[in-house]
């Protein structure tokens, strides 16, 4: 699928998001709230290379085939010995040896700003950048010079993309040559956290609090749920069991609640809901331990959950729940955000999290419970479902600076 130019008399937005394949994660969420921070823009997509199209058409996607073709190019001239002779052989036997791209997706991007009219006083703004952004931004701005667009770029992962640090010191280096030398460059990250450890680690002048609402927009009204008074507490745990998101201790956590529950019962029954495959729950798998707990009736239950829920599917029963389990490793989450924070405090969930994880002004409310041991973690379930509507407060608390965040974006970019 192709977009025409068509001629409004408006900026022009490219938004590039490789990860933009399917109606499934957050990155669809993201278009949306992008579309609303910049209104009366013409909008444009840069997706995945296998994008099905359900946001409509794409003006360009991202080919694998050169981004690994990019890396090629790398390796020849920066590698070792080794590398550069693996990348030269590998380069002749694809028979571009004598054109190979720059960066992964500079050309991509020149063939976009050519095509649609892309100018100085337009905007591409890439939410999921990396190395890779970098290197491609860098390309395009050596070729269109002064008649670069705007660009904005926001960073998620301290490690840019690329895990071996010496090699990653070496593309900011060469990259920068580039790109510093363009005025129109903002660099961003969600956390604060992340800048701070950025500008320390790198060097770099990021501005932190770039969040885009995911699921639930604070400035959204909430359906009404009303629920029995003798219904469960209810503890959602959402999203599929990845690395870094502590789902290996909810069964340690669930023992603890159990064994609390059976000495200090609670005033109403408790429900976990667990995200996970058919693998996750069956035998040998992370979640094998829910068997014993899904009997209808139990003062304490687990509640399965498909891990790929429908969008509509996603937010029905994360409203359902009293309050969010986030068990999250800090080496990961420490300066790394986290959508379901922004989700939880959107639709006024309470929250009980890992010590020291990043995000920490939108926890800080009185919100949130923090915990390091497995005991924690189901004291912190126990003392929200005894004191819930004693902190309902907290939960406005929230929100509204949710909402403050989100104003503040317009002194950014206009």
């Amino acid at each position: 699928m192709s977009v025409k130019l068509t001629e409004t008399g408006k900026r022009k937005l490219l938004i590039v998001e490789r990860k933009l394949v399917r109606n499934h994660g957050h990155h669809h969420t993201q278009i949306a709230a992008l579309k609303k921070l910049f209104p009366g823009f013409d909008f444009h997509l840069m997706t995945g290379e296998d994008y099905d199209g359900f946001l409509g058409s794409s003006a360009a996607r991202i080919s694998g085939r050169s981004r690994d073709l990019s890396k090629l190019k790398w390796r020849i001239s920066h590698g070792t010995g080794r590398q550069k002779a693996d990348a030269f052989l590998r380069a002749m036997f694809s028979g571009r040896l004598l054109s190979l791209p720059n960066s992964p997706y500079g050309n991509e991007l020149q063939e976009v700003c050519t095509r649609l009219g892309f100018g100085s006083s337009d905007l591409i703004l890439v939410p999921s950048a990396d190395l890779e952004t970098l290197e491609s931004l860098s390309d395009l701005i050596a070729v269109r010079k002064a008649d670069t667009p705007r660009l904005i770029v926001r960073f998620l992962d301290i490690d840019l993309g690329e895990h071996k640090q010496a090699r990653r010191q070496e593309r900011l280096k060469k990259v920068f040559e580039t790109v510093s030398r363009h005025g129109g460059l903002s660099l961003f990250s969600e956390t604060e956290e992340m800048a701070a450890e950025m500008k320390r680690r790198y060097g770099l002048e990021v501005r932190g609090g770039f969040y885009l609402p995911c699921s639930f927009d604070p400035a959204d009204e909430l359906p009404s749920l009303e629920k029995p008074g003798d219904a469960p507490f209810r503890v959602g745990l959402f999203g599929g069991a990845r690395p870094g998101k502590g789902y290996e201790r909810i069964s340690g956590i669930v023992s603890c609640l159990q064994q609390l529950t059976t000495t200090h019962p609670p005033t109403k029954p408790i429900e976990i809901l667990l995200q996970g495959s058919e693998r996750d729950f069956g035998p040998g798998g992370i979640y094998e331990f829910a068997g014993a707990y899904e009997e209808a009736g139990r003062p304490l239950r687990v509640v399965r959950l498909a891990d790929r829920l429908s969008p509509e599917d996603f937010r029905t029963w994360f409203l359902s729940v009293d309050a969010i389990l986030l068990p999250y490793d800090t080496k990961f989450y420490g300066l790394q955000g986290s959508g379901i924070i922004q989700d939880a405090v959107a639709a006024k969930k309470f929250i009980v999290h890992s010590k020291g994880i990043a995000m920490q002004a939108f926890l800080s409310h009185g919100n949130a419970i923090s915990a390091v041991t497995d005991e924690e973690f189901a004291r912190g379930i126990l003392i929200l479902q005894a004191e819930k509507l004693n902190h309902s407060a907290t939960l406005r608390n929230a929100i509204h600076y949710y909402k403050c965040v989100l104003d503040a974006h317009s002194t950014k970019f206009f």
